[in-house]
């Protein structure tokens, strides 16, 4: 599964409308994706595309975490499952914002828009990094397109580099900025497997939360 489907499949399970965003041959292919444990009213939805179908039924994330003696402390436990819950959100939106800027930019600019939009340092550094993981073939890809290897400061600066493509989108440069900037720190915390702080989880869930109703709110405004 690519990652851009992986994210489509979550997206489903949070209840975000795919059948308004995704062409009917996605939405089967998706459908099919979805594992049986989560199928719901939403994946009817999917299956009535043609028929303007309603909302999927929104599917909570739960963590699933097996039962084992791994030789952690109470503490440490305990934030293994708190984190569980987070990171899946952290999953969607960080690559929800990709495939935002992705359609946006293909649309504008073809589909060699990452060599005609992006800042040159920047395609230096995504370069580099798929560089270095083609060199370990034994591990999974994180996606087929330049943009799965950007991170909050790379999408920052594509977004700022190209701000007359996405200002009917985004509230203002600052509103979409500031969240960039301050869900980086906590995503690599998350990457060396640290607890988040409290503020910090806050803070995901309300970024989430405003992510999530701009795409029910600019959706329209979204290349297919």
């Amino acid at each position: 599964m690519s990652t851009e489907d992986a994210t489509y499949v979550i997206a489903h399970q949070e209840g975000i409308d795919l059948t308004k965003y995704l062409d009917p041959d996605t939405v089967n292919r998706i459908r099919i994706l979805i594992p049986k444990g989560s199928e719901s009213t939403a994946s009817g939805s999917m299956r009535k595309k043609s028929n303007n179908a309603k909302r999927f039924t929104v599917v909570r994330m739960e963590a699933n975490i097996p039962q084992v003696d791994a030789l952690l402390s109470t503490t440490l436990a305990e934030d293994a499952k708190r984190m569980a819950v987070v990171y899946p959100k952290y999953y969607v939106l960080e690559n929800s914002i990709r495939v935002v800027i992705k359609r946006i930019l293909e649309k504008t600019h073809g589909e060699n828009w990452w060599k005609l939009s992006v800042a040159n340092p920047v395609q230096v550094t995504v370069s580099g990094r798929m560089q270095k993981e083609a060199e370990q073939p034994w591990h999974g890809k994180r996606g087929q397109h330049e943009i799965y290897y950007s991170d909050f400061g790379d999408l920052k600066k594509i977004i700022s580099k190209n701000w007359d493509d996405f200002k009917a989108i985004f509230p203002s440069q600052s509103w979409i900025s500031q969240k960039l900037d301050e869900l980086e720190h906590p995503r690599n915390v998350m990457a060396h497997h640290n607890p988040l702080s409290s503020a910090d989880l806050k803070r995901i869930d309300l970024y989430f939360s405003d992510w999530i109703a701009l795409l029910k709110s600019k959706g329209n405004l979204i290349p297919q």
